[in-house]
């Protein structure tokens, strides 16, 4: 008798279970046992490229990262954050206000992306509570935008989340993004496209009532949602308007942050100016589950300037396990010059796509910056019609096949590589990409 396949796999369809052994689903997935560098093997030694998430900033099994954590592993294995300490958590909250901007003052570490994105979520509403403003209780967010799966992060996702699961977060409300190659209100311009979405949010802030809004979340690329870039000028124009009417900006750099997109931070390169940056993806490569959510002085002040408590929080919040790993990893990126090299490398890349694909019939939009990239498939570029299901699963046969494992979704190919990716490695996925698209017919 075949075992049942034990597992429930996240963001995976997963057959029937009646059907579902163990032999079946391993027959279906990629099943993944060494790592190396940009690369990884399968348990028959098939080698991939690894482009699936933006996690693995220095790739993977780098010895340096390794040797910190196994060091910090046999000196203290697990320390708690609550009324205690460990000589790690300073050092990297430092490490991370001077990385990320002047405007920020203090580090709250979580477990995750989607942990960092709640809790900033619930130190505004502290924030707001604290300056007697309790009715500023409503976010908003703006279509597309994903910021995680939790009760609050979730509720201000607009990618499914919610309808999934019900009723969530109340008066979690959605503005339109500006996306460059889906631009809404039937505009065609970059400027058109910030102009028109930047008037729907005042008037949504002006129907909610601007005295009930916290907080404006922002995600400078949209990551899931296809690598979705927006005009630069729109997002100093988000910050006036905030300003305008009090409220805060969240920034989500869970992915776009920490070199991924050639910058440290995203924000400050727009103009953003949040008052809470959240990041993670990229803080410890992918070595510990790791968040931290940077607060400005501003916040600072308001909920600790007389001394205060944050009722929030997990018991592994700072584990030094994932401080070590942390600070290894953003001292590779800093000394290795990495966000620079992820801002050529990624052009580079672009500049291959656009030459090889840019003629191609499905090929709608091919864009990016940094090393986060995308592949936008249509079955016209008249009309932008997206492809369907059956031609996307044989897409991704066809890049299994040629030794690429990036990240399929909803008629979009993104693609992550470490930002220390090399010259040879780019070539190899290009040729891959292209190869896999001619096989398409």
């Amino acid at each position: 008798m075949h075992k049942s396949y034990p597992v429930v796999h996240p963001f995976t369809w997963m057959p029937p279970s009646g059907t579902l052994t163990t032999d079946t689903w391993l027959g279906q997935v990629t099943c993944l046992e060494r790592g190396d560098g940009s690369w990884v093997y399968d348990t028959q030694g098939k080698a991939y490229l690894y482009t699936t998430t933006a996690v693995p900033t220095v790739g993977l099994s780098n010895w340096r990262v390794i040797q910190a954590m196994k060091e910090q592993m046999e000196r203290l294995s697990f320390a708690s954050t609550c009324a205690q300490t460990h000589g790690l958590v300073e050092p990297l909250a430092d490490k991370l206000l001077r990385l990320c901007g002047s405007r920020y003052a203090k580090v709250f570490f979580t477990n995750d992306g989607s942990g960092a994105v709640e809790t900033a979520m619930r130190l505004i509403r502290q924030h707001f509570i604290s300056r007697g403003e309790a009715k500023r209780d409503k976010f908003i967010s703006f279509d597309g935008n994903f910021h995680g799966t939790t009760y609050g992060s979730g509720s201000v996702t607009h990618l499914g989340i919610r309808e999934m699961f019900g009723r969530g977060l109340e008066d979690c409300l959605c503005a339109p993004a500006p996306n460059l190659y889906r631009p809404p209100g039937g505009v065609s311009s970059p400027e058109g496209a910030a102009d028109f979405c930047l008037r729907e949010l005042e008037r949504l802030i002006g129907e909610a009532g601007p005295e009930t809004i916290a907080a404006v979340l922002v995600e400078p690329i949209q990551a899931v949602n296809g690598v979705v870039l927006m005009p630069e000028s729109f997002f100093s124009q988000v910050r006036a308007l905030t300003r305008q009417y009090g409220i805060v900006v969240i920034s989500d750099e869970v992915t776009t942050g920490l070199g991924r997109t050639g910058h440290w931070s995203l924000s400050e390169k727009y103009g953003l100016e949040p008052d809470v940056l959240a990041v993670s993806k990229g803080l410890t490569g992918g070595y510990f589950p790791m968040g931290a959510v940077l607060m400005s002085a501003e916040l600072d002040d308001s909920l600790f300037g007389n001394g205060g408590i944050l009722l929030h929080g997990s018991t592994q919040c700072g584990h030094p396990i994932g401080c070590a790993a942390a600070l290894e990893v953003l001292e590779i990126i800093e000394r290795d010059g990495l966000p620079d090299h992820a801002a050529v490398r990624g052009q580079g890349l672009l500049d291959d796509f656009s030459n090889a694909l840019a003629d191609h019939p499905h090929v709608g939009d091919i864009r990016g910056m940094g090393l986060m990239l995308a592949l936008e498939f249509v079955k016209d570029k008249a009309t932008k019609e997206p492809v369907d299901f059956e031609w996307g699963r044989r897409l991704s046969g066809h890049l299994h096949d040629e030794g690429i494992l990036g990240n399929y979704f909803n008629g979009i190919l993104l693609m992550y590589p470490p930002l220390n990716v090399s010259g040879e490695e780019c070539d190899f996925l290009v040729h891959g990409v292209t190869r896999a698209l001619r096989r398409m017919g």
